[in-house]
């Protein structure tokens, strides 16, 4: 446990309340696992076939869902929140039964949330106030990956260590005080603590998870009992910035002044990027780029901070106002929105409202984007996207409504989508239909055919690389 006596850290964690997401394989028939969880538990499971159902769950109603986006045989346990003390074993329960009738790999998370007593006294600011700043800044994510290193750099669990000056281009030097309202955090679902769930009086952590899980029990317990002990010292008082958390935020910003100190003419640009080449309408000319540098200058800075871009081609085509990026190279939990992408690579990435040629993406998740010529998308979540027939997505989830299915699809999951008389779907696919979510006791269904129709393709020129 953390610094304080026994029962002073018992005490604190029993002020907490716990609930867990666990995300696993199994090839039994989903109302016979929830009939063997709701046994072993002496819990209500209830069953849906729908992803993210909206079956509501609570300290003695649990539900069991498809979850799709990890392969055909995946499925979430659900529980509600529970007091500490009746978590914990049931922590270790799940895990157990896990062990026993399933198994987890590299695309498997396991998360928890933790609110708070509020009719307990000790218990001072409510956790939908708890300053943010004062949390990610005295988080010790590095406890967290020495035990689930594998984790790190997940596209659904990235670093909160992620703080801007609200003011983008803003030089912080020898700092002696911290103002939080001049930062900006994380405060999106896809990171290590999704913040947005505050509103709604909880936390929920990202972080832990990936192959065999279920078989760290002790593990999972250490970063449980800190994160809620950390917490609950913010909560109960302890709220002042020390001269640790000083010291982290100027590391933080000396490493973000490295980047607004090149923006402030190309000429430092090109000094510290050298291998980040800047054209206008596929030309490099000098005087070109200075005269637009107000324009393109914040997508660059974008895609540096937020995408880790270090090498590639970047264009600005004045013609359609579409930034552009070629042979870039992308990985880690970055963000990508907002751009052409041509014959770049990502890995781990979340990719945004972007048209994509000749590319490779691996692990990654896509939204509302369009894969055109020639992609190779493996191990991805396709969600909002159109596949045009010349690209290859290989143990991808695709779910993609309206959108035209046009490519090849090897094993995975097509659970939306328009497929076209292009499209060509392995046996090893499974096609998956949205069905009313149950609202039983315990029920399994079975899947029917999708009824996806055919679109005809619109070709789409290629871009003058």
């Amino acid at each position: 446990m953390e610094n304080g006596n026994y029962f002073d850290d018992a005490h604190a964690l029993s002020s907490a309340n716990i609930g867990f997401e666990f995300e696993f394989f199994s090839p039994m028939m989903k109302g016979r696992l929830a009939e063997i969880i709701s046994k072993e538990l002496g819990k209500k499971v209830q069953v849906s076939e729908k992803y993210h159902s909206d079956l509501p769950v609570d300290r003695n109603t649990f539900k069991l869902e498809a979850d799709y986006s990890g392969g055909s045989d995946m499925v979430e346990l659900i529980t509600g929140p529970m007091p500490y003390q009746e978590a914990i074993p049931v922590l270790y329960k799940i895990l157990a039964i896990i062990k026993e009738y399933g198994y987890t790999n590299d695309r498997c998370a396991f998360q928890f949330n933790v609110s708070y007593d509020e009719m307990r006294k000790d218990v001072r600011t409510p956790l939908q106030h708890v300053d943010k700043l004062k949390f990610v800044l005295s988080l010790d994510e590095g406890l967290i990956y020495d035990k689930f290193g594998s984790r790190f750099g997940n596209v659904y669990a990235k670093s909160i260590k992620k703080i801007v000056p609200r003011n983008r281009y803003m030089i912080l030097d020898n700092i002696q005080s911290i103002d939080p309202t001049m930062f900006r955090l994380p405060n999106e679902k896809y990171y290590g603590v999704n913040f947005t769930k505050l509103k709604d009086g909880y936390l929920e952590f990202r972080y832990l998870g990936g192959r065999d899980y279920e078989k760290k029990g002790s593990s999972i317990v250490k970063v449980i009992d800190y994160i809620v002990l950390h917490l609950y010292k913010i909560l109960a008082g302890d709220s002042n910035y020390t001269k640790r958390d000083v010291e982290v935020l100027q590391n933080i910003m000396n490493q973000y002044k490295k980047v607004v100190r090149s923006f402030s003419n190309p000429d430092q640009f090109f000094m510290n990027y050298p291998d980040i080449h800047i054209m206008v309408d596929l030309k490099g000319w000098d005087e070109n780029i200075k005269s637009l540098w107000s324009t393109i200058r914040d997508k660059i800075f974008d895609l540096i901070v937020e995408g880790g871009l270090r090498r590639g081609y970047f264009n600005y085509d004045t013609s359609i106002g579409k930034f552009q990026i070629k042979e870039g190279e992308f990985k880690d939990g970055m963000i990508i929105s907002d751009v052409d992408l041509v014959e770049c690579k990502l890995k781990r990435c979340s990719i945004n409202n972007c048209r994509i040629f000749y590319s490779e993406i691996n692990n990654s998740e896509l939204n509302e984007s369009q894969l055109f010529n020639n992609n190779r998308v493996e191990k991805s979540k396709i969600k909002d996207t159109s596949i045009e027939f010349s690209n290859t997505c290989i143990d991808c989830y695709v779910d993609s409504k309206g959108k035209k299915i046009g490519g090849k699809l090897v094993g995975g999951v097509l659970r939306n989508g328009n497929v076209t008389e292009y499209s060509e779907i392995s046996s090893k696919t499974k096609i998956v239909k949205t069905k009313d979510e149950s609202r039983q006791f315990i029920s399994s269904k079975s899947f029917g055919d999708d009824n996806l129709k055919p679109v005809k393709i619109q070709k789409f020129k290629d871009l003058n690389y």
